[in-house]
């Protein structure tokens, strides 16, 4: 057989071999895509349930709000918890979140970045940001969620805000818009950043009592905000990354079909050229000896 015929016949199993395992890692994607499709939409009420909570709890401070309510003063830049993923073979998951940091981050004005996912460090290892100081507080958590994990990093950044490290603290993930639409997104963990929440004005509203009074339940219910905050999108940002796979899996697929089917045309090609080159040199040897 020649030459040309073995290296196309070798390329096709070598992409029938990556085929097997993109299509086994797609399935394994899309199985682990519903589990925290289920897992985000059961924690979406209670966490938008509590954003109201706190809204309202703001809006019935009679002290005119919580230093939870404004940026320190004398915070020295933001702190920026960036979530990246773990593991790699996720399309532009991981290289969207760095240009989202690259345009946003202001060395200039003291911002820090702590990054959150084994790829992220790696990434910032080998291209550091220019003036832009990274930290590890925040080395435990991923985006596969442990509850002690989560409390842990909420009572952190609510520690660091109340010394005024950070005038801002911000949680840089991956919005989850459907399974083929994510993209990134700053939400401020604290001041505290609150959903458009008024009051109703007809007559038979009646503003709630709060007891002791708004400014005590807020300081009581920061650390379950904090917490409940982070898990959700650390839980959406864990979505999205299976999202992001499943698609590059499912494109990795298609490449394949594409590039087979190319192939195998090349190949046949050859194959016939192969067996018309020796049919015409038999006939000619037989001529030959007539």
């Amino acid at each position: 057989m020649p030459a040309s015929l073995n290296k196309t016949k070798r390329r096709i199993q070598s992409v029938e071999a990556t085929q097997k395992l993109t299509k086994a890692m797609g399935m394994i994607a899309a199985v682990k895509l519903r589990k925290c499709q289920d897992v985000f939409q059961s924690g979406y009420d209670y966490e938008e349930k509590l954003r109201n909570l706190m809204a309202e709890l703001f809006l019935h401070d009679s002290e005119l709000g919580s230093h939870y309510g404004k940026p320190n003063e004398n915070g020295k830049g933001c702190l920026y918890i960036v979530v990246t993923s773990n593991l790699g073979l996720c399309a532009s998951y991981n290289s969207e979140i760095y240009r989202f940091i690259r345009e946003r981050v202001k060395p200039t004005e003291g911002d820090t970045v702590a990054i959150v996912g084994q790829k992220g460090k790696s990434f910032y290892e080998h291209n550091p940001l220019p003036g832009i100081k990274l930290v590890e507080d925040f080395a435990t958590l991923s985006t596969n969620v442990e509850d002690e994990d989560v409390i842990v990093a909420a009572q952190k950044i609510r520690d660091l805000f109340n010394q005024g490290v950070y005038s801002r603290i911000y949680l840089v993930y991956t919005k989850y818009i459907n399974t083929i639409t994510f993209k990134p997104y700053r939400f401020q963990l604290l001041p505290v950043q609150m959903p458009h929440y008024e009051a109703p004005k007809d007559e038979s509203y009646c503003p709630p009592i709060f007891e002791p009074d708004a400014r005590t339940m807020i300081h009581r219910l920061m650390p379950h905000y904090l917490t409940a905050m982070l898990h959700h999108r650390l839980n959406e940002a864990h979505l999205s990354e299976q999202a992001s796979r499943r698609a590059a899996m499912d494109n990795a697929n298609d490449n394949a079909d594409e590039l087979l089917d190319k192939l195998t045309i090349e190949y046949n090609k050859a194959r016939q050229a192969a067996i018309t080159s020796e049919i015409t040199e038999v006939v000619a040897g037989a001529r030959a000896q007539q």
